[in-house]
């Protein structure tokens, strides 16, 4: 092992030991979505939710529509709508949780190259 990797194993020890647990609880989960809604790729990830919101209505008609239908026929379309509006409302919502994840992921690098820069 080099001198960098034994002083960076070092730095992260006395990291994880100060760590009191996950980041990521229920409150922190719902202030990092509402911290996204602001800086870079803002307004794509408010036009995820906006999605959401509308597949998600469109999906409740949608069945509605598909237990109030007259025939087969129509009963079939109602329900092949609303598979097709939810499974585009869980593609956001992927979407959006993986552009959290790659926030998280580029804050905790931008974390270390100042701990690394500090040291060196």
């Amino acid at each position: 092992m080099s001198d960098f990797d034994t002083e960076m194993k070092a730095i992260l020890s006395e990291a994880d030991a100060s760590f009191d647990g996950d980041t990521i609880d229920e409150t922190g989960y719902y202030k990092t979505v509402l911290g996204s809604f602001r800086g870079q790729g803002s307004g794509m990830r408010v036009m995820a939710w906006g999605g959401i919101l509308i597949f998600g209505t469109i999906l409740i008609v949608s069945i509605w529509q598909m237990f109030v239908a007259d025939t087969l026929r129509m009963q079939i379309i109602w329900g092949v709508f609303a598979i097709l509006t939810n499974s585009a409302q869980i593609a956001l919502k992927i979407w959006f949780n993986m552009q959290l994840d790659r926030r998280a992921l580029s804050r905790e690098i931008r974390r270390l190259q100042l701990v690394v820069a500090s040291r060196g």
